[in-house]
């Protein structure tokens, strides 16, 4: 009898330590993960600031690069040009919610680009939206995920969905504009005021990213 009462003893303080043990492991554990989480909120915002800088960018340079587009006698590239530059705009006012919702002030921008042709124009696009579709907004969102900044979250995700959707039609209207078949590019462009979502000669009923009305949609044509 005293044997089974010295081993539940032994039982008992194995128990406390492995209890103490976990607690102080889980007290560690929160302290890390709070730091990482301001960490990630302060980059977020910073994020966001440089995301808006972007969109404010694109939205001077495809107003400048349709006026080229125009000039050049593509007319339909140039309204995919204005198109384009209407979403970045939707794009750039979420941004500045964020940033300002967090206390932030947003930075003063000073667009800066070149206006090439409007074959080079193109070209470069490809890139800049590929760019931010796949290297930079992923990388922005992840961080975000990480500070639980649920409206950044969304902000960003809508930019890199468009660009994505942006990038496809750039490359369509370089690759007709090479063809030499710029006829068969869309005539008409639906954009979604909330989220910058962008469609070609018809929408859905809903928008497919943040299910606005397609009625709500701003239209180009």
């Amino acid at each position: 009898m005293k044997k089974l009462f010295l081993n539940y003893n032994l039982l008992f303080a194995t128990i406390t330590c492995f209890l103490i043990t976990s607690c102080d492991n889980k007290k560690a554990e929160v302290k890390t993960t709070t730091k990482e989480h301001m960490d990630a909120g302060t980059k977020t915002i910073e994020n966001m600031q440089s995301a808006y800088k972007g969109e404010k960018t694109a939205i001077a340079k495809y107003e400048a690069f349709s006026k080229i587009a125009e000039e050049e006698g593509y007319h339909n590239i140039a309204l995919l040009y204005i198109a384009v530059s209407a979403a970045e705009n939707i794009h750039a006012i979420n941004h500045k919610a964020v940033i300002e919702d967090a206390g932030a002030t947003v930075t003063l921008i000073t667009p800066e680009y070149k206006v090439k042709t409007t074959k080079e124009n193109l070209h470069d696009d490809i890139e800049g939206e590929a760019l931010e579709a796949k290297t930079m907004y992923p990388a922005f969102l992840k961080t975000a995920e990480t500070a639980d900044n649920q409206t950044a979250f969304l902000s960003l995700t809508y930019a890199m969905k468009t660009e994505l959707k942006h990038k496809f039609f750039f490359e369509q209207a370089l690759g007709d504009l090479n063809s030499n078949t710029l006829n068969s590019l869309p005539s008409k462009y639906f954009v979604c005021p909330a989220c910058g979502n962008t469609y070609a000669n018809s929408a859905p009923k809903h928008c497919d990213f943040s299910l606005t009305d397609r009625e709500k949609f701003i239209v180009f044509q």
